[in-house]
């Protein structure tokens, strides 16, 4: 069976409560942790996850508050002698960004004494990260309101939305998201459980969501300080309908 942790689960906002957007999926043989947000490395290190322990890392998009604290961890990896390999996982017109991004960090991995893997998807295919967990995703609008910023840089305009399929359930997980419909991109899909930001869409939208899909569970990240009347109003509404509604901390779990 398969565990997830919750390591960050604040919104862009720094907060003295929560770090920043990021969780561990623990499979019997391979621990998946996906985003890492600045100070991941010290999210990790606070509930005493051996940063050795992770074998790969999914990232949805590229926002400092999903992404920045990559570099960080790498270091910190390198700096305690890690051996084994890490896989880096993005879709596949990203991977240029992490590698430039490393070596403008000055992490070269000719100099690393572990291998960094680079593993590239594609939109709407399915992929195996280990036996008994596979993921798919989809594009979602997010980062489309800054593409009349960086027309240049258009290859880098990526962010997913993902399911997360393991031997018993799947999971929703909408990563950061641009508007109501991005909920609904894997509609049709029964699952067992979703995992929702709450900073992009409303607490309306959110409700509307979880009646559509009806998941065993709903858990809401993504949370600033300011957000708990948001975060009571829709888990007394999810109630009326049966639906276990809770707020993520860092350190919760739950199994899949």
């Amino acid at each position: 069976m398969s565990e997830l942790i919750f390591i960050g689960t604040g919104s862009a906002i720094e907060s003295l409560n929560r770090f920043h957007s990021s969780f561990l999926i623990k499979n019997k043989n391979y621990n998946l942790l996906v985003d890492a947000g600045d100070c991941t490395s010290k999210a990790l290190l606070s509930q005493q996850i051996n940063y050795f322990s992770i074998d790969g890392i999914l990232f949805t998009h590229f926002h400092p508050d999903h992404f920045s604290g990559l570099c960080g961890l790498i270091v910190q990896m390198e700096i305690l002698k890690r051996e084994k390999p890490l896989e880096i996982i993005t879709h596949n017109k990203l991977i240029p960004f992490i590698k430039d991004n490393l070596h403008l960090s000055y992490i070269y991995e000719k100099r690393l004494a572990f291998k960094i893997n680079y593993i590239g998807f594609e939109y709407e295919e399915s992929f195996n990260i280990c036996e008994n967990l596979t993921v798919i995703s989809k594009n979602n609008t997010h980062l489309n309101a800054y593409k009349i910023y960086g027309e240049e840089f258009n290859n880098y305009f990526s962010s997913s939305s993902f399911i997360f399929t393991t031997t018993d359930n799947k999971l929703l997980y909408t990563g950061d998201i641009g508007s109501e419909k991005d909920l609904y991109l894997f509609s049709g899909e029964k699952i067992n459980y979703m995992i929702t930001e709450i900073t992009h869409v409303s607490t309306e939208e959110i409700i509307n969501a979880a009646k559509k899909f009806i998941p065993e569970k709903l858990y809401l990240t993504h949370i600033s300080d300011s957000d708990k009347l948001k975060i009571n109003t829709i888990i007394k509404e999810n109630t009326k309908i049966s639906i276990p509604t809770f707020e993520a901390i860092e350190g919760l779990k739950f199994n899949l």
